[in-house]
């Protein structure tokens, strides 16, 4: 995998394990609990951060298919993208965002089902960067609905950086509802 590439997948891939592990910590008959009625519970969070990463895996495979169509340049660059989205404090909980209509959960999924979904969502955005792999992704662009146009390689990052924030509130979730 190309380094620049690699460098952000490896990224995600360390974001999702500490979601993981923030999920673990908490009892699995809890995980459907909402703490409050207006604040998500432990599997709507993972139902939510599947449907985006699902919406970004389906952005990154129609942007490198047609990228691939019109002749994508190779990338040239090694220059690390992780600190590009940095201005946005994408982690920081206490810049309240308010999820679109299309990735809000719906409460569909129990929190086993969110977790298989996004073992899913995972693998279909792996296999979308890796039919990209060598290719000038940064070139690749699709507007946000609140960061504006982001690159692809952004998109990546986006996914990791939007996974620690949620990391955080489901240990969040987890203290309130072992302290009842």
């Amino acid at each position: 995998m190309h380094s620049r590439l690699a460098e952000l997948v490896e990224y995600a891939e360390a974001q999702r394990e500490a979601l993981l592990a923030a999920v673990e910590a908490i009892p699995e008959q809890l995980r459907s609990q909402r703490t409050e009625p207006d604040c998500w519970s432990v599997a709507e969070v993972l139902e939510h951060l599947h449907r985006v990463e699902r919406g970004i895996s389906r952005l990154a495979a129609q942007g490198i298919g047609r990228a691939r169509t019109q002749g994508l340049a190779p990338e040239r660059s090694t220059d690390s993208m992780l600190g590009s989205l940095d201005p946005f404090h994408i982690e920081q909980r206490s810049n309240k965002v308010a999820a679109p209509g299309v990735v809000a959960p719906r409460g569909e999924l129990s929190a086993s089902e969110a977790l298989e979904a996004l073992r899913n969502s995972r693998q279909a955005l792996l296999a979308a960067l890796s039919s990209g792999n060598g290719l000038a992704l940064g070139e690749i662009t699709h507007p946000h609905p609140l960061l504006g146009g982001l690159n692809l390689y952004q998109w990546v990052l986006f996914v990791g950086q939007h996974e620690a924030r949620h990391a955080d509130q489901i240990r969040e979730i987890g203290a309130r509802l072992t302290q009842r």
